[in-house]
């Protein structure tokens, strides 16, 4: 049997039915991971794509995208959140990338977002990544080669992410190992589609949960230098939130501690 070409993989919650596909203008094989309260498997096809529910009780947005992982037969996967909005050819548009350049093992994608302080660097043209250049891209633009992802043996963190014990972060790990198991990063200058960050679960603002979970990623990503990532970082956020320089300071130091004793920002609030 052929295998499928391309195939998306959406990470959603609570889900009764495919209503998802419409609302996300999805035209292509698709996998939902769906968090609910109990647990089922359905598949459909639709106008000649095949779209599965994997519903379960499990959270946490990295175990959701392993899930999906795990039931993803295509060769080419992009990840997907359920607030993203498709153009209609985006098959055409991910699978052509690849094509064109063989040796892409994840491409980056670029999304419209209706947040002006959370715009996604868009690039002008198709290339290939810099050995040291910056990996500021969420999981939603992430496409990758499934054949590659499972020979480097690469998964995504439960540690964090909406859901987990922390509240962000799992995108950058990713990646961050897809890089150190050798795979070949290209970005594309292709818009896809739109993102809403309008009900995020996890994005409450720049605030204390926020800077908490920045100390306690900094801490598992980047142990050696997490000092001074952190006076970066709230160098950086100047002017966003209420939060002074030496606030921010403190809640990723203390975020750093509770990495280290698994402790998410709620029990470190309950200890107080």
């Amino acid at each position: 049997m052929e295998r499928n070409k391309f195939e998306i993989l959406c990470v959603t919650m609570h889900q009764k039915d495919f209503s998802k596909i419409e609302e996300m203008n999805i035209r292509s094989n698709v996998t939902f991971a769906n968090q609910a309260d109990y647990t089922s498997f359905e598949k459909i096809d639709l106008d000649g794509f095949s779209a599965k529910m994997i519903t379960t009780t499990t959270r946490g947005v990295g175990k959701n995208r392993n899930l999906a992982l795990t039931y993803a037969d295509a060769e080419i996967c992009l990840f997907a959140d359920d607030d993203v909005k498709y153009v209609d050819n985006v098959e055409e548009l991910v699978v052509g990338e690849f094509e064109k350049h063989k040796k892409a093992d994840v491409f980056i994608f670029h999304l419209d977002t209706d947040d002006k302080d959370r715009k996604q660097k868009k690039y002008k043209k198709t290339r290939k990544c810099r050995p040291l250049e910056r990996m500021p891209w969420g999981g939603v633009r992430i496409a990758v080669k499934l054949d590659s992802l499972k020979k480097a043996n690469v998964w995504f963190t439960t540690l964090f992410g909406g859901g987990c014990v922390f509240p962000s972060g799992e995108d950058s790990m990713f990646l961050k190992e897809c890089k150190r198991r050798g795979l070949k990063f290209y970005v594309s200058d292709k818009t896809i589609g739109s993102l809403s960050f309008a009900d995020s679960t996890w994005f409450t603002g720049f605030d204390e949960k926020f800077y908490y979970g920045k100390g306690a990623f900094y801490n598992a990503v980047h142990k050696r230098s997490q000092a001074f990532w952190r006076l970066y970082f709230a160098f950086r956020t100047r002017g966003r939130g209420k939060l002074s320089f030496s606030q921010k300071i403190r809640l990723m130091k203390a975020g750093a501690k509770g990495f280290k004793s698994l402790t998410s920002y709620k029990e470190f609030e309950q200890s107080k």
